[in-house]
């Protein structure tokens, strides 16, 4: 799973090159598209865990029938789901593009990227809901090779699709678009093959295809609170780069490297993360309250492991690091103060990723909302008010109080986590 988020970060990275490369405004269309487009990722993905830590349960459970019903209810929620993001976002787009500032050609141009991207959204959740069957299963390898294939591909696409060859005529911003839906799809159908060769899905979900509300609704209470989990995540983002702007672009330049950086380093956390969701989902439908606890111990365990390696690397090597990204002097020093100093709290995303994936395995979803929502907006909005308007605090202290709310958030979560995992060994 590592390795394929981290091919799908380059993915990302491949696509804002060639959007450089038609022009700045290109390259500011496709980001200010990106909290548009996060929509159909935050569904797709939040619907994908949900799923998947059901569908876990009932194979540990070994209820062939549950397992079964659940695997073809997600694929028509998923349709419907798909559909109405599709309606919803071609119909709402320049409405929000228009109210973030944008007009004339850059309004062209954002819209241009993102029609496409609504228009294939059957493909994004088709990917996630075969990926969500596979991972109840412990298969995280299959869907890891998807996002491989597709990062090559877009090598070929991206050029392809955007300056036109080969009787394709030139599709600017939009063939960038178009390459990321094709790719999808194809990984969609290989996916999709994959489950059905293997049994996961068979005639009998055909059966189930036919929406159930109450199998809905679980799914539903399952998906909902980590999809909004996703969205607070964006959401976070906004908060910290508003408060950011009081200290001047650099600041806000260098917090964009930076959290590019971290999200490499943590890579390997987040596969934990995936993981966590279909092994402690089998054990907890199985009973095995015992295999349950050492899966959490040795996710937290091995996450410290290669966290606290990639941190002495990050902080060793923060400067070169952070000159990849720019090569601006005043950038680059206020970026290496900053990767060097969340160095320190690096472990505080792994006990979040950890602990948030073992409560959603269990079915209890609505924890990684209130933490992430609090962690990224509530306590951000009041701490960074008082840092920037009542004390004054200079850039490093601002960096300091981020690192206090993920300190303080993390002990409540490892408390929290710990506390339902010792009532579930009681049990």
């Amino acid at each position: 799973m590592s390795i394929g988020f981290f091919f799908n970060t380059m993915y990302n990275v491949v696509d804002s090159f060639y959007a450089g490369r038609i022009s700045t405004e290109a390259l500011a269309a496709m980001a200010l598209s990106f909290p548009v487009f996060f929509i159909i990722i935050a569904i797709s993905s939040g619907l994908s865990r949900g799923a998947s830590a059901l569908i876990a349960n009932a194979i540990g459970a070994k209820n062939k029938e549950e397992e079964t019903t659940l695997s073809g209810q997600v694929f028509s929620l998923g349709v419907l789901s798909a559909i109405v993001v599709s309606i919803i976002g071609l119909w709402s787009a320049e409405s929000l593009f228009r109210i973030l500032g944008a007009s004339g050609e850059y309004l062209d141009l954002a819209m241009g990227y993102t029609s496409p991207l609504f228009i294939g959204a059957i493909f994004f959740l088709l990917n996630s809901m075969s990926n969500a069957i596979l991972l109840a299963h412990g298969d995280s390898k299959t869907y890891s090779r998807t996002l491989i294939i597709g990062f090559f591909l877009n090598l070929i696409l991206d050029p392809w699709f955007l300056y036109g060859g080969f009787g394709l005529p030139a599709m600017g911003i939009k063939g960038i678009a178009w390459a990321t839906v094709l790719i999808q799809g194809l990984g969609a159908v290989y996916l999709l093959s994959v489950v059905v060769r293997r049994g996961h899905v068979t005639s009998r979900c055909a059966d189930h295809l036919v929406p159930k509300l109450k199998i809905y609704g679980q799914i539903l209470r399952q998906g909902i609170p980590t999809s909004f989990n996703l969205m607070s995540i964006a959401l976070g983002f906004f908060v910290i780069t508003y408060f950011l702007k009081f200290y001047g672009e650099a600041a806000v330049a260098a917090f964009g490297v930076g959290t590019r950086i971290e999200q490499i380093a943590l890579l390997p956390a987040i596969g934990l993360s995936a993981a966590i969701v279909s092994i402690v989902g089998q054990n907890n439908g199985a009973g095995e309250t015992d295999r349950v606890r050492e899966c959490v111990r040795l996710c937290f365990k091995y996450g410290l492991y290669m966290i606290v390696t990639a941190s002495v690397l990050l902080f060793t090597f923060a400067t070169p690091l952070v000159a990849l990204f720019t090569d601006d002097a005043q950038v680059i020093e206020v970026g290496t103060r900053y990767v060097r100093i969340v160095t320190f709290i690096q472990w505080t995303y792994v006990s979040g990723f950890v602990y948030i994936g073992f409560l959603q395995a269990l079915k209890r979803p609505m924890y990684g909302f209130v933490e992430s929502f609090t962690r990224k907006v509530i306590l951000p909005i009041i701490v960074f008010s008082l840092v920037v308007h009542v004390f004054e605090l200079s850039l490093e202290g601002f960096w300091m109080a981020m690192c206090a709310i993920n300190v303080f958030m993390a002990i409540i979560t490892i408390s929290y986590g710990q506390s339902v995992l010792r009532k579930l060994h009681c049990t």
